[in-house]
């Protein structure tokens, strides 16, 4: 699919490139941006027909992939370029009849820390389906898959680069003449740095999902019957030590009763009894009266 100026646009680049990927390989990869989630802009060159001046064209780069691939496992990545929102925007030139197919040649730089793909500028191409293009309508660009096989664990970074739009016939190429459109070039490495995608290449958990760890439940269904009576061992103890407790709570009640005297109703420690204070009234009272006849004998007697 490569055309001859594309063959040569190559040859010019590689020199430079291969030192951007030597660069990026040798620890420059952490640096690049993380999994695209949305489209980023990259300002391009690009060169209407076969020749004439470039004018600038900031194009989205919208460039996926899985999430966690493993190691020998196929890795495979989508690159499409989107028009932008506001012109400049890539159109077509005159009106492309249905007999015709847009045809895209684009390198896509590849590089890995460590090195689990080769680290080089991969060629891609893709062909739109053959459709009628009004003159001056944006072309519907095709999406390019970027395939590898990474052999260890590690990341892969895919950045776009130049690309080339082409027409060739829809019977496929060698059967008619075939136009260059645009010959785009990366006018700012920065933001194709930024747009490039990030793939993060996992050991595979399929290691870990052998039979070892169902053996673990059964074990420990055994250790569960183990204890059954060790629980009910402590059962007894503790209706036990409730019955002796509540025999000292009673004895202490009978203990402390006869401490009170209200309790019991007995009397006797109240103080003397009021009979005998009576007594010695009546007593004292008939002293004084034998001691006043005395008195009184006494005195008629003197007389």
């Amino acid at each position: 699919m490569l055309k001859s100026k594309t063959r040569r646009r190559v040859a010019v680049k590689t020199a430079a490139i291969a030192a951007v990927c030597g660069g990026l390989f040798f620890g420059a990869v952490p640096a690049i941006a993380s999994m695209a989630a949305a489209p980023q802009p990259v300002s391009y060159n690009c060169t209407a027909g076969a020749a004439g001046a470039p004018t600038p064209y900031k194009l989205q780069m919208d460039i996926t992939g899985p999430l966690a691939p493993t190691p020998n496992s196929t890795v495979v990545a989508t690159w499409a370029i989107r028009q932008p929102a506001a012109s400049p925007s890539l159109l077509a030139p005159s009106a492309i009849p249905v007999t015709e197919r847009l045809v895209f040649d684009g390198d896509a730089l590849v590089t890995a820390n460590p090195s689990i793909v080769p680290s080089e500028l991969r060629t891609v191409g893709a062909t739109a389906a053959a459709v009628a293009v009004a003159s001056g309508a944006p072309l519907q660009l095709p999406t390019m898959l970027i395939t590898m096989t990474p052999t260890a664990t590690g990341v892969i970074a895919v950045q776009p680069s130049s690309f080339g739009l082409y027409l060739e016939p829809a019977a496929g190429p060698g059967s008619g003449t075939e136009a260059t459109l645009y010959d785009c070039t990366v006018a700012n490495a920065a933001e194709a740095s930024a747009a490039a995608l990030l793939i993060t290449v996992k050991p595979s958990v399929a290691g870990t999902g052998t039979g070892t760890p169902t053996p673990t439940p059964t074990p420990s269904n055994t250790n569960t019957g183990t204890p059954s009576p060790t629980a009910t061992a402590p059962k007894p103890t503790i209706t036990v030590t409730r019955t002796k407790t509540s025999k000292p709570t009673k004895d202490r009640q009978i203990d402390e009763t006869p401490g009170g005297g209200a309790s019991t109703g007995g009397g006797g420690d109240a103080g003397p009894d009021a009979r005998m204070i009576m007594l010695g009234g009546a007593l004292m009272m008939a002293g004084a009266a034998a001691g006043g006849l005395v008195l009184r004998r006494r005195t008629a007697t003197r007389g």
